[in-house]
């Protein structure tokens, strides 16, 4: 049984934004949209590209 990429990947991808997004509220990063934005454009581009890519066992 294969993992399903985009699952894992969109999973971890929650947890480190989740983790990111504590930390600035714990006071340990100072973070502004203009720099939190594009983090979050490429993590979700990078799911989008490993769905797409990802291998169907139906097909």
């Amino acid at each position: 049984m294969r993992p399903n990429y985009a699952t894992l990947i969109s999973g971890l991808a929650v947890l480190v934004l989740g983790t990111v997004l504590l930390l600035d509220q714990a006071g340990q990063l100072n973070l502004d949209f203009g720099s939190l934005a594009p983090t979050v454009l490429a993590v979700l581009g990078v799911v989008l590209l490993v769905g797409g890519l990802a291998k169907r066992d139906g097909a």
